[in-house]
């Protein structure tokens, strides 16, 4: 009957990619062993109560293959219809081309190759530390058997060859293998065929042996379309506490077609001669979406009655929680599927400094320990530059393979997988953090991307964000990095100007639930008496208002607006009247109203703009880029000072060149 049902899937994979006139047989054929193995086998969900806070994780890592998880999803008695089926990839479907988490049941997009790995790593984390928090303990640690555990789900991801070539993949296996996550299988489709060709010619090295270096604990199976082996793996690595858990299974890449074995079969559609002999093969009829009852049936009922005995048994234990739990950390656990937050930085006594100057970063450093001593899902750390970027909970302690409780995690030299597990954390139910230099956010760009795809609460702090970076030159000066983050849809690049403006941006990341960008220079700023903690969230305001009629309007963002007040002043001894609008966040002032945008702008008076970054996007502000106070080029290798009057950004610059336009 196992056989019955894997053909079941093949032949209805088949149909729905035939109907859409696009998809990927090569996978659907070869892994539909794996996913029935693991589906009617050992997955445990409840696919009529999808937000079940302790149901298993599954993660298409190779999003060609969602056809195929499509199909077992529906066979698996997930909220399906065949009419959704039949809509594969078309508009405002249920199954597009690639698995969204808009898709009832589907629990990550999936991102270019190694991503949905590399995010599995922080769901598996994200599970061990709930595991830490919330489980019953007795008084010397150890867990207590009695009462049983409220979390100890397992995460599943599907890769591929593919998945496991890309360097994300690397930083992803090292770190979950340092972090000893044994709740994390990942199931390794592995048939030596990618788009090009045989995969040999470019991937030769010995996987287990690389994953087994990081400490995993590794399965091979030569026969991929056994499913009886495949369980009994799966079995076996469940059991596996202590490592994650990579089951190498060789399959063949479209196997049942004409064409299996073969790159073709990747991505091209079957012929009519090879679906025919395939459907004849199975005993399946001819007539498209046509499924076979009984073992349909059969599948469906493993599942299903599955979820229907271990749910009712974990309902009742959750009850039993209930009793030893606080009335807060029960709310902390229902809060979960829903990840809202509500907390008024406004209303805490913040001390701020308007005599002395301080580092923006030492600035975030105080705000971060407010909300993390506030806020209990506030977590997240650096890519090995904590003591830098100061983004450090102090009181949170270091999390670690022995402490899941610690509210710091050092990524290590991880920048790309550490936007991937803060992607995971947050789909947890966390509000995770991570930091770098500014310049180092491109290693994040595709992270950050998916972040912004599936709206997700991850807040990435960068540092030392202008050429005002000095003397380390070029690689450390960012230039272009704020507008390819402005550009990037639904995500909210904040660039505070002093502390007020921080403690504002903070307060609506984390009462709004998006993704967002924390863009913080390396200079000491002072607080400024026109700025405006609530107006930030406005995205722009008047932060230097004209003493009479304006002459015109410098807009600045970040530590700029400081030298744009100083600016003004001095253009005021020369009778030149100018309004200067702080603009921390772009995005929030493009949603505002037309009146609001016109109150601030609209003085038939010039506009000027001040950014030590690229000009792009500011275009939008200013008659001619005469007006615009940006860098267009790389930076260089000198002192602060010496690079302003290098590109005629300093303030006597500035103001002379004002002066001249304004004549």
């Amino acid at each position: 009957m196992d056989q019955k049902a894997v053909n079941v899937i093949k032949n209805l994979t088949l149909d729905v990619i035939n109907n859409s006139g696009n998809g990927s047989i090569g996978i659907s054929f070869g892994a539909a062993p794996i996913m029935y193995a693991l589906f009617a086998k050992n997955l445990n969900v409840n696919p009529s109560i999808l937000d079940w806070i302790n149901r298993d994780r599954f993660v298409m890592s190779p999003g060609h293959g969602s056809a195929l998880l499509y199909s077992t999803m529906f066979l698996s008695g997930y909220p399906f219809m065949i009419e959704d089926l039949k809509n594969y990839r078309k508009l405002n479907s249920k199954t597009p081309g690639n698995p969204d988490i808009s898709t009832p049941g589907i629990e990550v997009t999936t991102g270019p190759l190694g991503q949905g790995f590399a995010t599995s790593v922080g769901l598996a984390l994200g599970e061990k530390i709930l595991e830490e928090k919330y489980n019953a303990k007795l008084k010397n640690g150890k867990p207590d058997k009695k009462i049983g555990k409220l979390f100890d789900y397992n995460i599943y991801v599907l890769v591929s060859d593919g998945d496991l070539e890309t360097g994300i993949s690397y930083e992803a296996a090292s770190f979950a293998g340092t972090h000893k996550l044994g709740n994390l299988i990942v199931l390794y489709d592995s048939n030596n065929i990618s788009i090009d060709g045989n995969i040999n010619k470019t991937f030769s090295e010995n996987v287990l042996a690389r994953f087994s270096s990081m400490g995993w604990d590794t399965q091979i199976i030569k026969n991929g379309s056994s499913v009886s082996e495949i369980d009994k793996a799966i079995k076996k690595a469940k059991n596996v506490k202590d490592k994650p858990s990579i089951i190498q299974i060789k399959t063949i890449i479209g196997a049942g077609s004409l064409k299996q074995g073969t790159n073709t079969i990747h991505d091209e559609l079957m012929t009519k001669e090879d679906i025919e002999q395939f459907k004849e093969k199975i005993g399946a009829g001819s007539i498209p979406f046509t499924i076979l009852k009984e073992p349909a049936s059969y599948m469906r009922n493993l599942v299903v009655d599955r979820g229907n005995k271990i749910y009712p048994i974990w309902e009742q234990r959750f009850e039993e929680y209930k009793k030893i739990l606080s009335q807060g950390q029960i709310n902390e656990i229902n809060n979960l599927p829903y990840n809202k937050l509500s907390i008024d930085l406004t209303s805490m006594e913040i001390p701020i400094d308007y005599e002395n100057k301080e580092l923006m970063r030492e600035s975030n450093h105080s705000i971060m320990n407010i909300l993390g001593a506030n806020i209990y899902n506030f977590i997240g750390g650096s890519c090995d530059v904590a003591n830098i970027t100061r983004t450090y909970i102090d009181d949170g302690k270091d999390l670690s393979p022995t402490n899941y409780t610690g509210k710091n995690i050092s990524f290590g030299v991880r920048c790309e997988f550490m936007g991937a597990c803060l992607n995971g954390l947050a789909l947890t139910g966390f509000r995770p953090f991570g930091s770098t230099y500014l310049a180092f956010s491109d290693y994040l760009k595709t992270s950050i991307r998916m972040s912004s795809i599936m709206n997700l609460p991850v807040t990435y702090i960068f540092t030392n964000d202008s050429i005002t970076e000095g003397s380390n030159g070029a690689t450390y000066q960012p230039v272009e990095q704020l507008a390819m983050l402005r550009s990037t849809p639904n995500l909210y690049v904040f660039r505070p100007a002093d502390k007020k403006e921080l403690i504002g941006c903070w307060n609506y990341i984390i009462n709004s639930k998006v993704p967002s960008v924390i863009s913080l220079p390396k200079t000491e700023v002072k607080a400024e008496k026109g700025t405006n903690i609530l107006n930030v969230s406005k995205g722009a305001y008047i932060a230097g208002k004209e003493k009479g009629k304006a002459d015109a309007i410098i807009i600045a963002t970040g530590s700029e607006v400081q030298l744009a007040k100083s600016i003004q002043a001095m253009l005021l001894k020369d009778n030149i009247d100018v309004r200067v609008i702080s603009m921390p966040c772009m995005e929030l002032f493009n949603e505002q109203n037309s009146s609001y945008k016109n109150e601030l702008l609209n003085l038939n008076v010039p506009v000027f703009v001040i950014e030590y970054g690229s000009s792009f996007g500011f275009e939008k502000y200013v008659s001619s880029s005469d007006y615009l106070f940006n860098i267009n080029n790389y930076g260089i290798s000198a002192s602060k000072d010496e690079i302003l009057k290098y590109f005629k950004l300093d303030t006597e610059s500035i103001i002379n060149k004002i002066k001249s336009l304004l004549k």
